[in-house]
């Protein structure tokens, strides 16, 4: 929540919106908006009373009715969360009904609710591949941010998980309280760790998706940092890399992001956000190992911190990988190369 100048804290205010046909029909009880909304109440939220509305041109009505702020002339919510409609089914229009409604897009929150659910952070979690063919967007209506969900409550949870570190700074930004240019110490711009993974898949393509999930239009500098397998290692030819990872090694990372993300930001007066995902398994020559993304008000700033992300991050997080070389033999190294 945000303190205005009065001095009395204003908590964020949430509305959820469930776009099933069957629920609205009474056919069944929808659950994915009670767990939204639980997962906000926990969290210290201002929670509306959930709508649940039938898929296509009722999802837009209620999104109209809420950005209007409601028939009792209540200001607009900070945040409208919606369940459901956004497959590929001929009824799931949320994501066309939300377009119609927003001035503007906020395609990082969208990829980072996807990206969560087809690589997940918790390894006793499985990977849910059928994310990939959600079209939710997410984009800002007024001083509103409106985010699309799928419609189940694993599918609900795990997308306000991927996005628990960016919902109150967004908000803080939409009511304007986000945006100081030259505070230091105690009144420092806020540091965010927007994703911080340790994965089994790909990354190949992950990149472009970290550069969008950190953009930030107060920021004028995004830094990247790919980190490919090489083919050789003090001299002595390097065939493959195979990487281990020890089970606590996301969170980790995650607390060496947001280290080094407020270092920078109290050391800069800059806003930073971060993002950083390591790769596990088997890896070829030429794949990718590590990639990184900073967003930050100044050049300096942005590529101070992913140097040093890269560095902290190479000392202190518990991964290992074992290396193989064209000679036949391996050799086991701490953390990355």
């Amino acid at each position: 929540m945000s303190v205005p100048d009065g001095g009395t804290p204003v908590p964020y205010r949430v509305a959820v919106v469930v776009a099933s046909d069957r629920a609205a029909a009474g056919v069944y009880e929808d659950r994915s908006g009670p767990a939204a909304a639980a997962w906000f109440a926990e969290r210290g939220w201002s929670v509306d009373a959930v709508r649940v509305v039938p898929d296509g041109e009722p999802v837009r009505a209620a999104l109209e009715t809420l950005l209007g702020g409601g028939p009792g002339g209540d200001r607009a919510p900070d945040l409208i969360v919606t369940s459901g409609g956004t497959g590929l089914a001929p009824t799931d229009r949320t994501p066309e009904a939300t377009r119609a409604v927003v001035d503007r897009e906020a395609p990082g929150v969208a990829e980072l609710v996807r990206s969560r659910s087809t690589t997940p952070v918790d390894p006793a979690k499985r990977a849910v591949p059928a994310a990939a063919l959600s079209r939710g967007i997410a984009g800002v209506a007024g001083r509103t941010l409106v985010v699309n969900l799928p419609g189940s409550v694993g599918g609900v949870v795990d997308g306000l998980d991927a996005l628990a570190d960016v919902l109150p700074h967004a908000v803080e930004q939409l009511r304007g309280g986000d945006h100081p240019t030259s505070a230091t110490g105690a009144d420092a711009p806020r540091a965010v760790v927007v994703r911080a993974d340790v994965v089994s898949t790909p990354l190949e393509d992950a990149l472009a998706e970290l550069a969008a999930a950190v953009r930030d239009d107060a920021c004028g500098a995004v830094a990247t940092f790919t980190g490919y397998v090489r083919d050789h290692d003090d001299g002595r030819g390097v065939t493959r890399l195979h990487y281990e990872a020890h089970p606590d090694a996301a969170a980790v990372l995650r607390g060496v992001a947001e280290r080094v993300a407020h270092r920078t930001a109290e050391a800069t007066g800059d806003r930073v956000r971060a993002a950083v995902v390591h790769r596990t398994g088997d890896l070829a020559i030429g794949d990718v190992a590590v990639v990184a993304a900073v967003a930050s008000g100044h050049r300096r700033a942005a590529f101070a911190c992913v140097a040093d992300l890269v560095e902290e991050l190479k000392a202190e997080v518990p991964i290992w990988k074992e290396q193989s070389f064209d000679d036949g033999t391996s050799e086991w190294v701490g953390s990355l190369g």
